[in-house]
């Protein structure tokens, strides 16, 4: 299993476009962070409010997510899963070593992104005249990047299940940016037992009109959605036929 680990990351490091995504991931961050910032109190940011601000190292999941789906689906689409299978006929095997690899890699993305949406924000707040600091903004950094790595872990299970690449890629992008977000605005009470409510309730987030799960709830109910999606991509790939 070790070996399998160890190429998983290889290819992930041999890969322009890991780089790229993990490149983009601190910008979006700080630029998120900036704009918690602009719309904190005038008269001073208020604790949740500062802790949004860390909470903004969570933006980087979509890099994680991508990068996950990528690692699956991609070899579908480039047909290098099948030599894949060959070498390692237990397939469970090579989805349990992809875990583990975007498990890794996604915490990488986390950590980095967390460190420097810390640098930014304190130096953000500063400048801006508000506090930069409440007791729970360690708490709220490291929710962060145990968030971005589960949507690693989300992502290659969804990859595992929807083979076409672009499809993938597309379906992952629209659910989680756009209809699981929309949903958790309009509908609150539902939106909390979503994954992306749950998401934000392991990173600490606060909101305005909608209460979310606390973070040991949130992080458990994150952590199903990720198991399900993972026993319904082991059982498919199981069954499938690869060319």
């Amino acid at each position: 299993m070790n070996r399998l680990i160890r190429a998983e990351l290889f290819k992930i490091r041999a890969s322009r476009v890991t780089w790229i995504l993990v490149g983009l991931a601190p910008p979006l961050c700080v630029l998120w962070a900036g704009l918690m910032v602009a719309l904190a109190e005038p008269a001073g940011a208020t604790g949740p409010q500062i802790e949004n601000v860390y909470n903004m190292a969570q933006q980087s999941y979509v890099f994680a997510l991508v990068l996950g789906v990528l690692g699956v689906a991609g070899e579908y689409r480039h047909q290098t899963i099948t030599w894949q299978f060959l070498v390692t006929p237990v397939r469970s095997r090579v989805i349990t070593a992809k875990l583990a690899a975007y498990g890794i890699v996604g915490l990488l993305v986390g950590l980095l992104s967390a460190l420097v949406t810390l640098l930014a924000g304190l130096a953000m707040l500063g400048l801006a005249g508000h506090p930069a600091w409440t007791p729970q903004v360690p708490l709220v950094l490291l929710g962060s990047v145990f968030s971005v790595a589960v949507y690693g872990l989300l992502g290659v299970g969804l990859g595992a299940l929807i083979r076409n690449q672009v499809a993938a890629v597309a379906v992952a992008l629209a659910w989680f940016m756009y209809a699981d977000y929309l949903l958790t605005m309009l509908l609150p009470g539902l939106g909390r037992w979503l994954p992306t409510g749950a998401a934000r309730a392991l990173g600490g987030m606060h909101l305005q009109d909608a209460e979310l799960l606390p973070v040991w709830a949130g992080g458990l109910l994150f952590a199903g959605y990720v198991v399900v999606t993972v026993l319904a991509a082991r059982l498919l790939t199981l069954r499938r036929d690869v060319t």
